[in-house]
């Protein structure tokens, strides 16, 4: 059985994913929402909703808001099916999505992480995006670099996951804000391998509310970055090669991954004030992160 794990929070568009899950042609599942936000108007949309399959939670306050990963994890723990899907409260799934991912299961059995193609849109329903393809099936090796090096579009809520393994990492690397955690934990989940369906059949709707939309939560995200940073020192000389390419884009990822991730300098440090930006310079320069004389004419350009 799958177990579908809805955090909800925001209630704008809960009730179309409610039926979009619901209208799964596949029919071995469980949906468990667990409202996040008391006192919203979430209880009374799941309510009007009469499936068996459906069970619903209530947090007695917002966990969420305080950490994130910790309600996941909570989260986590009310399923009961072999695999997980962990879905988010506005986004849509196409009818065959369970269907398509049971038959990777099916097809991959010793694989832990199944996923599909994202298509990106807009809150009047229009398509923005589509995220890049990826081979059926690829080693752990590849599915990282293929992120990491090339910066493929990825999202949980894409991804079926084998609940043992996760229980196995214990639950969701827990990073500031769960920026990163994604990366993180599909990482360690994909040491079997990933298998891939290039049917665009999961919806992500860019509503504006996002956590990776705008520029807020700037410091966390930062320090998130370099404990991600960390993690990937301990991670990725870890990673088992398979073939003479998976030795190529892991010594890739060796010599690459802190350049890679602290490009993303340049987009967090204009949003930061004189006295933050200074501290994160002074850390940019004692770990060479990036060359002072770039970190000059970004200090020049942030104040004036």
């Amino acid at each position: 059985m799958i177990s579908i794990i809805l955090p909800a929070f925001k209630s704008d568009y809960l009730a179309a994913t409610i039926q979009c899950l619901l209208n799964q042609t596949y029919r071995d599942y469980e949906l468990i929402i667990v409202n996040d936000n008391p006192g919203s108007s979430i209880r009374s949309i799941v309510t009007n909703f009469k499936d068996d399959r459906i069970k619903y939670y209530e947090n007695v306050e917002n966990i969420g808001g305080k950490n994130l990963i910790l309600n996941w994890n909570n989260c986590l723990r009310r399923g009961t099916g072999e695999f997980i899907l962990f879905a988010s409260d506005d986004d849509l799934y196409d009818p065959d999505y369970l269907q398509t991912m049971f038959d990777l299961i099916i097809k991959y059995p010793k694989v832990d992480l199944f996923h599909c193609r994202i298509k990106y849109f807009d809150n009047e329903g229009k398509i923005l995006q589509l995220s890049q393809p990826a081979a059926e099936y690829e080693t752990c090796v590849d599915f990282v670099y293929q992120r990491l090096f090339w910066r493929r579009k990825q999202a949980l809520q894409e991804f079926i996951f084998r609940r043992k393994a996760l229980e196995e990492i214990d639950g969701f690397v827990d990073f500031p804000v769960a920026w990163y955690t994604d990366d993180a934990t599909l990482s360690l989940l994909s040491r079997n391998g990933v298998a891939y369906s290039s049917k665009a059949m999961f919806h992500m709707r860019m509503s504006g509310q996002n956590i990776s939309t705008g520029n807020t939560n700037i410091k966390p995200k930062m320090e998130a970055m370099k404990q991600y940073a960390e993690w990937l020192s301990y991670y990725l000389p870890s990673i088992i090669t398979q073939n003479e390419e998976d030795c190529f884009m892991k010594e890739m990822l060796l010599r690459e991954y802190r350049n890679i991730l602290f490009d993303q300098y340049n987009i967090y440090l204009p949003h930061l004030s004189i006295k933050d930006y200074v501290k994160e310079a002074l850390y940019i320069k004692k770990n060479k992160i990036l060359p002072i004389t770039i970190l000059v004419k970004m200090f020049f350009k942030r104040i004036l």
